[in-house]
């Protein structure tokens, strides 16, 4: 049986994480109106400041990303908190507990002791299941006007 594992992405993996970026936009039906190039654009820009992603890798297939950054705690400025912005697995590898697995990977292997906060959008009743069904909970409820 085949072991998941992550390993850092580099820039010459901005298309794999772009092309997942699209379909995770598809799935929490999101309003990000964004072409592929666009998507490309933004996580080179990512990776070229202080965002870190990481792929998720089943044997010899990229099955998921997350992207990620380090942030300060500012309830507690000794302790580390890490915002996942983006985490995705491939939709043909869903329901293996995969995105589990790789949440657990992450903590254990990049984000030991530390806060992880992430942002789920109210489109996306499933994303929010899967979180909770982590352990995350809601701490703020960020609203929008669009005009």
């Amino acid at each position: 049986m085949e072991t998941l594992r992550i390993i850092p992405a580099q820039l010459c993996d901005v298309h794999i994480l772009s092309q997942m970026n699209k379909e995770l936009i598809e799935d929490e039906k999101s309003d990000n109106q964004m072409t592929i190039n666009e998507l490309n654009n933004r996580m080179k820009d990512f990776l070229d400041n202080d965002w870190k992603a990481t792929l998720l890798v089943l044997g010899d297939h990229v099955v998921g990303y997350a992207l990620y950054q380090e942030r300060e705690d500012v309830s507690n400025r000794k302790k580390k908190t890490f915002h996942i912005r983006q985490y995705y697995i491939s939709r043909k590898y869903r329901r293996r507990g995969l995105g589990k697995q790789g949440i657990d990977l992450l903590r254990n292997e990049l984000f030991q002791d530390s806060t992880i906060s992430i942002d789920v959008l109210e489109s996306n009743p499933n994303g929010r299941s899967f979180w909770e069904e982590l352990g995350f909970k809601t701490y703020y409820t960020n609203m929008k006007f669009k005009s």
